[in-house]
């Protein structure tokens, strides 16, 4: 077994704690580059959600009061709807609120069953394929 000296064991000393000061050092700024990442992350996405809110903001306000009218009224039977059954006067009121809003954006309010479709021509089709995912 080597005796070390004083002072090689104060380098060794040393030598250890700057390897460990290292290995912290390198853990820190790795769970801060992955904090980082995750940060930018979220960045994106409230930019790409805000860009979002302002164009639905051009958009309401582009609206016709009749239009911002029955989607409001849709929203509050909507409510409604998620803690009880609709009555009848409301269930009558959303149906209305609803073939108004599609005429007020030009929109069909012909109702088609799906047992229907496979009777329909071809511009028909071409025509419910082509409606806004929302309408559908």
């Amino acid at each position: 077994m080597d005796v070390l000296s004083m002072d090689q064991f104060i380098k060794e000393a040393k030598k250890k704690e700057l390897q460990v000061f290292s290995e912290k050092q390198m853990a820190a700024i790795t769970k801060l580059q992955e904090e980082n990442n995750l940060l930018k992350q979220k960045l994106g996405h409230l930019e790409r959600m805000l860009v979002e809110l302002e164009q639905r903001k051009v958009s309401f306000n582009n609206m016709q009061d009749e239009e911002l009218i029955c989607i409001e009224q849709i929203q509050v039977l909507k409510q409604k709807s998620s803690s009880r059954e609709l009555s009848l006067d409301e269930a009558k009121r959303l149906d209305l609120f609803i073939k108004n809003l599609r005429l007020i954006r030009e929109q069909s309010t012909e109702v088609i069953n799906s047992t229907d479709y496979r009777d329909l021509g071809e511009e028909a089709l071409v025509r419910i394929a082509s409606r806004p995912t929302e309408d559908k």
